[in-house]
Parts: C-alpha cells; structure tokens; sequence
C-alpha cells in the first residue's frame, strides 16, 4: 500500500513539473511577425500604422511613444491571424511619411525608415 502510494505521489509529481515547463514557454513565446522598427532619418517617426497588406485601411497609431533618430522599438503581434504581408506607414515629426508596402513579417526582423523609403532585412 505505502509503495503504491509512494509511485503514484512521484508519477504526478512527475507529471506536473513536465507540464510547466510548456506552459511558461509558451507563454513567452514571441510572434514570428514581431518585428523592430529602426528611425534612420533626422526626425522622429511620431506614428506608425501596420496593416495587412489587403486592407485599405491602417487602423490605429501602434506607436506609445516616438521614436528619436538612431533608435528603435519593438512591434508586438497579439492576434491569431496567420499572415506574414503587411504595409507599414511611418510618420515623422514634420508630417511626411513612408510606407513599406509588401513586408514580409514572417521573414524579417527590422524594418529601416530613412525618410525617403524604407528598407526590410
């Protein structure tokens, strides 16, 4: 009896310590679409818009803070949408913009604004 007891508190102890690891890593798990945004232009991008790439539409500004010259920040995803081609509009402190048109946020890590068009690696 005790030995049956001793196996089954060790194979659910076992078993829970197995489980949260998975949970914790998907609980970090980033977005393959996350992506970063790098200012290489003399102004500052004050809003930025990410919209699917079949959309007329660009929705809300993403951006809680500007992003100064030489910086970055970081795009998050939090939908369960499974597309990767978005446009991405920057829009810099003196009211011009730039759009990346056709971004591949599946394949891509930082997308670069120099104030005369963007670039994607």
């Amino acid at each position: 009896m005790f030995s049956k007891l001793v196996r089954n508190t060790v194979l659910a102890t076992s078993l829970a310590f197995s489980i949260v690891p998975l949970a914790s890593q998907n609980a970090i798990a980033n977005d393959i679409r996350d992506f970063l945004v790098y200012n290489n232009n003399e102004l500052e991008i004050t809003q930025l818009y990410v919209s699917s790439a079949k959309s007329r539409y660009w929705g809300n500004n993403i951006l809680n803070s500007d992003i100064v010259n030489g910086s970055f920040d970081m795009i998050t995803f939090s939908n369960d949408s499974n597309q990767c081609t978005y446009d991405i509009k920057a829009i810099y402190s003196d009211g011009t913009y730039d759009i990346m048109r056709q971004a591949d946020l599946c394949s891509t890590y930082g997308i670069n604004f120099y104030g005369d068009g963007g670039d994607y690696r």
